[in-house]
């Protein structure tokens, strides 16, 4: 019989939170805030499983801007004896270029990101737990709708490793396989909305 012990594990959101505040302080340190800067929250991501998800962007050049974003899930949905989860908190910073005019048209950008997770119940019985870091590329499209509000559409990679422990349940704390490997896969797809100031 499995014992419960992944159900109890919780994120450090203290910590997530205390770093996020330096990274703003810094973010926006000497007057960066400036006209065009802006902040965005990903419908997709509200779509997994209730991610709450935010986003600021801050001009540097008439083409370049750089982000700071955040998301953080601590939802379990279903039976408490087979629940269906994708908890993470993860960070991300990252450079856009646009070709035409900041956040007006086509994109590309990449950056760094890091996640903790644990997910389970989703496509099978197993449950996963752990950490990814590494590198983001992609690009995207921002609709103008009105002076203040864009529609933002995107697609991106995640090039990085991943350290996990693969559990038999969700709710077993029976670890089957610890791995680190490196990882490739599809990341940031983002229907969203931003807010311009």
């Amino acid at each position: 019989m499995c014992t419960s012990k992944i159900q109890n594990r919780r994120f450090n959101v203290a910590g997530l939170l205390k770093g996020l505040m330096i990274a703003a302080a810094l973010f926006f340190s000497k007057g960066a805030f400036c006209q065009n800067s802006s902040l965005s929250t990903n419908g997709v991501e509200w779509l997994t499983l209730g991610t709450i998800n935010a986003e600021v962007g801050v001009p540097v050049s008439r083409h370049v801007t750089v982000h700071l974003s955040g998301c953080y899930n601590p939802f379990s949905f279903g039976k408490s004896s087979s629940p269906l989860f994708f908890r993470r908190a993860e960070i991300q910073f990252k450079g856009r270029f646009w070709p035409w005019f900041v956040n007006s048209g086509w994109y590309l950008q990449g950056g760094a990101d890091w996640c903790k997770f644990s997910y389970g119940g989703i496509t099978s019985k197993s449950s996963y737990e752990g950490y990814a870091y590494g590198f983001k590329a992609g690009g995207g499209y921002a609709l103008l709708l009105t002076k203040r509000l864009n529609l933002e559409m995107g697609l991106g990679l995640f090039l990085g490793m991943a350290d996990y422990t693969k559990y038999q349940c969700t709710r077993c704390g029976d670890p089957v396989l610890k791995r680190k490997k490196f990882i490739v896969s599809p990341a940031d797809i983002v229907l969203g909305v931003s807010f311009l100031f």
